[in-house]
């Protein structure tokens, strides 16, 4: 299978955000601890990419011609059921991620580096 132009420009996207992610020099965990700038701006470009990984899957998907599952997850499952992708797990880890930043208001809590 080719990807289509906006698969391709959506996996360029996410590899423009983790270049971004990178020239942040984030070289510690107390660098990133002590700075909410940086917590913040990281769990937007997380979260984007995530979402972008999402959008792909379900066009990936509809290229196949099978419809979206009910969730995202489902839909990674669905990839790794087709042979693209090796299996879920992980995927499923950045989708619970995303989730939690979107759905819950609260601070997100860094732990201690000694804990």
């Amino acid at each position: 299978m080719t990807f289509n132009g906006i698969i391709e420009r959506k996996l360029r996207l996410i590899e423009d955000k983790l270049s971004e992610i990178e020239s942040w020099e984030i070289d510690s965990f107390e660098k990133l601890k002590n700075s909410s700038l940086l917590q913040n701006a990281l769990e937007r470009a997380l979260q984007v990419s995530i979402e972008i990984m999402i959008d792909v899957s379900e066009r990936i998907l509809a290229l196949h011609n099978i419809q979206p599952k009910e969730t995202a997850v489902q839909n990674l499952e669905e990839l790794a059921r087709i042979g693209m992708i090796k299996n879920a797990d992980n995927y499923r880890d950045m989708i619970k991620f995303r989730n939690f930043i979107v759905h819950r208001y609260e601070k997100i809590d860094t732990p201690s580096s000694t804990g």
